[in-house]
């Protein structure tokens, strides 16, 4: 268990910082990450408190697509919403100072985020502690919906917020957020997550399942 937590804080670092790479790059952010951006500035508040925003409506749909309530579980998941809130700000204020100029440069960090982001949820859908309501969207899509599916439920799942984040940007006639580094984490992400099923090994001391990947479908164990 306490193996599980630290790898489940190193993830949430992780996404965080993979996210604010690709706001510094301005190339375009993940979906998720775009949306928040758009409702920032429609706000006027922090890219942390916009996502703590739309992950409590992702919280709630959640619920309503696994067709139950489970109290402790949406508590535990707000929790992670508030912390990765948080975290994401920290982040962004430590690299307010650091300019990335230059296209190429622009590039290789957004591609860099994004891969962080990716290896991020490989990390803790394995730990399986708790999840932020966006990857338990994923998750309930791959499990419950698309017979394991992660890369057609990936795309599912950010495809919502590519649509609100267009949307604003039609509605202001300012697209914010929205550029190659969505193109990529909404074309590539479900493929880095299983890059890193396969690259990033650990073990648990608790009982844990193994993956194994085949087309993008994915086919679970249970060891003791």
């Amino acid at each position: 268990m306490a193996k599980g937590i630290v790898l489940l804080c190193l993830s949430v670092l992780l996404n965080a910082f993979g996210n604010a790479l690709t706001v510094k790059a301005a190339l375009g952010s993940a979906p998720w990450t775009a949306a928040g951006l758009n409702l920032s500035d429609m706000l006027g508040i922090t890219v942390g408190n916009a996502l703590i925003i739309i992950g409590f409506i992702a919280l709630i749909a959640d619920d309503l697509l696994r067709r139950r309530w489970n109290r402790m579980k949406d508590v535990y998941n707000f929790l992670y919403v508030l912390s990765f809130g948080y975290v994401i700000d920290g982040w962004l204020f430590v690299m307010q100072s650091i300019a990335i100029n230059g296209l190429f440069l622009r590039i290789a960090v957004c591609v860099i985020g994004v891969m962080c982001i990716a290896a991020a949820l490989s990390i803790y859908f394995r730990v399986n502690l708790v999840l932020h309501p966006f990857d338990d969207l994923l998750k309930i899509l791959r499990d419950k919906y698309l017979h394991g599916n992660v890369v057609l439920a990936q795309r599912i799942s950010l495809g919502v917020p590519l649509l609100f984040g267009l949307a604003a940007g039609i509605i202001r006639h300012r697209l914010i957020g929205i550029s190659l580094g969505t193109a990529i984490s909404f074309l590539c992400m479900g493929y880095f997550i299983l890059l890193f099923d396969k690259t990033i090994r650990f073990n648990l001391d608790r009982k844990r399942t193994f993956s194994f990947h085949r087309l993008g479908r994915v086919h679970s164990v249970r060891h003791p």
